[in-house]
């Protein structure tokens, strides 16, 4: 145990002190730091206030009942488990696997069990950082509005979220050593293949069964009872009951209603599912760590043996293209293919995409009666919409500019024109992401009178280009040419800052379309013309506000790709 503490020591020095942080990065990224501190302060004081109205609007406005509410919260925060989980596997990839420091310890006299947990507690705190940040807002802004006690507020985030988080996390070791263990037997394409399929099976089998509309119009019926009782209860598939994501629900429903008595089960059922699986996870890292390491190795080492095929897309075929752009273009496409984890994140992305497709069609029809309900289960959905293609973007084009790598120079030095340069690495992306959101946009509004509808397609699809342009200028802002992982670029302090940035953005386009689409419902439920003018002067503003958005960090991706290396 003295190693762990002593490299825990001087990891946690190195990481601290500000003199050596200053005298090794410079003043540019010492400013870096105090912004990003900035930005994270300011995304939690929005968060506990938007919280704090959101409930309220649920609640007061829509009168959801306490009931709906947290079953909302439980199903957001299954999303969130598995984002968790999915999150911890690829990083601890890296972390554990790819690492300099692991090749650097095991060469030291160092147990490979000990370094597995202390790579295991990095990756935890490297991925789960900025969720920290946002849980600890949202629900402080939570207790606020219940009114809970300090003492209880604590309870809940030591003894309910990092439990909740730890499980996750733990639950994506476990799953990554077993995919290196099972890779070496029926190859790594099969395993990963088979991963993807059963985590989308298990989210298609989840919301089928559980599904969020069947719900609320089930527990609609009873209105104005809606409040949590046995009946209602009853109305939830049997399987909820052993998911943490209802523990954790259930738990922050007794402890907000004065019931804290009745939160315990769920609090003891929460800590030792999250002990007993770190545990476990330990007893196998330490078995299976440095077998599996050595396995990773061996792997990486068949793939790079490999002769390269020829096909469409390899540099043996000739195109109408010139050859600069040609070479570029391919370049960038088997550079995306490089790792299979690339492939298996836009699956994931693209099934998520198809599920909410799915899930749209009846949208026009659900809270009927109550157009303050429809306008929020409207604007739930172009939210939903645009945290797709903000996600899309985070992953793929943040990281873009950094994995030019360390052969940058080859590029500056190459007979291609910054502007070109420049579009290359923009527009290619740009267009997938236009088709996508596009369809999301017209498929959303498929049920919704031609006006409107063609007005928030284009509210889409501008917003879409803005997000884009955020993640391509943030990325130049934040370019890593040192990482070689686009999966640890995507999980950056910069690439958190951009998502937050992502966020007020999305935020600032909902304010100004809820007074149009709430008289637009309104205007449904009494059934009168709906005066399509009253969209005029947000439309206006929130194109002003993005064409403004996607001049000023083009420009930052423009400078990241012309500046001397």
């Amino acid at each position: 145990m003295k190693q762990i503490f002593h490299i825990l020591k001087y990891k946690f020095i190195a990481y601290v002190k500000f003199e050596n942080r200053f005298q090794l990065y410079g003043l540019t990224n010492v400013i870096k730091d105090i912004s990003s501190f900035l930005v994270y302060a300011g995304f939690g004081i929005g968060s506990f206030f938007f919280t704090k109205s959101i409930i309220k609007f649920l609640l007061v406005d829509i009168k959801v009942g306490l009931f709906l509410l947290h079953q909302f919260i439980a199903m957001v925060l299954f999303i969130f488990f598995v984002a968790v989980n999915i999150g911890n596997i690829i990083v601890a990839h890296s972390t554990l696997f790819k690492s300099s420091d692991v090749t650097f310890l095991m060469a030291k006299p160092v147990k490979p069990s000990q370094i597995f947990l202390i790579k295991f507690l990095d990756n935890f705190f490297y991925s789960s950082s900025t969720l920290f940040i946002v849980i600890i807002s949202v629900l402080a802004g939570y207790a606020s509005y219940f009114h809970i006690a300090t003492g209880l507020f604590l309870v809940l985030i030591i003894f309910n979220f990092l439990p909740f988080i730890l499980t996750a996390g733990t639950l994506g070791v476990l799953i990554l050593l077993l995919i290196v263990r099972l890779s070496a037997k029926f190859g790594v394409k099969k395993v990963i293949y088979f991963l993807v399929f059963l985590y989308l099976a298990l989210l298609l089998m989840f919301f089928n069964l559980n599904s969020p509309v069947k719900l609320v119009n089930s527990v609609m019926h009873f209105y104005p009872f809606i409040d949590k009782d046995k009946f209602l209860v009853n109305l939830l598939p049997s399987f909820t009951s052993y998911l943490p994501s209802q523990w954790l629900s259930e738990a922050a429903y007794f402890i907000s209603t004065g019931k804290f008595s009745e939160s315990i089960p769920f609090i003891i059922y929460q800590i030792s599912l999250s002990a007993g699986l770190f545990l476990f996870t330990y007893f196998i890292g330490k078995r299976w760590y440095f077998y599996t390491w050595l396995l990773n190795i061996s792997l990486s080492n068949r793939r790079r043996i490999k002769k390269n095929q020829t096909g469409i897309i390899s540099f043996q075929k000739q195109s109408i293209l010139k050859p600069q752009v040609e070479a570029l273009l391919k370049r960038d496409f088997l550079l995306f293919f490089r790792e299979p984890v690339q492939v298996i994140h836009l699956l994931v992305l693209l099934v998520l995409i198809s599920i909410f497709i799915s899930s749209v069609s009846e949208i026009k029809f659900i809270g009927q009666g109550n157009f303050y309900l429809q306008t929020s289960i409207y604007l739930s959905f172009f939210l939903f919409n645009m945290l797709l293609i903000s996600t899309l973007s985070l992953r793929f084009v943040f990281p873009s500019l950094s994995l030019e790598g360390m052969s940058y120079w080859k590029i500056k030095s190459s007979p291609v024109g910054e502007v070109s340069l420049f579009l290359l690495k923009m527009i290619p992306p740009l267009i997938v992401l236009m088709i996508i959101s596009s369809s999301l946009g017209i498929i959303t509004n498929l049920s919704f009178g031609f006006e409107f509808g063609l007005i928030n397609v284009v509210i889409t699809f501008i917003s879409s280009i803005a997000i884009f342009a955020i993640n391509f200028g943030m990325g130049g802002i934040f370019v890593n040419h040192k990482e070689k992982s686009a999966i640890r670029i995507a999980s950056s302090q910069g690439a958190s800052i951009t998502f937050l940035f992502n966020i007020f953005y999305m935020l600032f386009i909902i304010i100004f379309l809820f007074d149009p689409v709430s008289s637009y419902f309104f205007s449904l439920t009494v059934n009168k013309p709906f005066n399509v003018h009253i969209f005029y002067v947000p439309l206006i503003i929130i194109i002003t506000m993005s064409l403004l958005i996607i001049y000023v960090f083009s420009k930052f991706g423009y400078y990241a790709l012309s500046k001397d290396f």
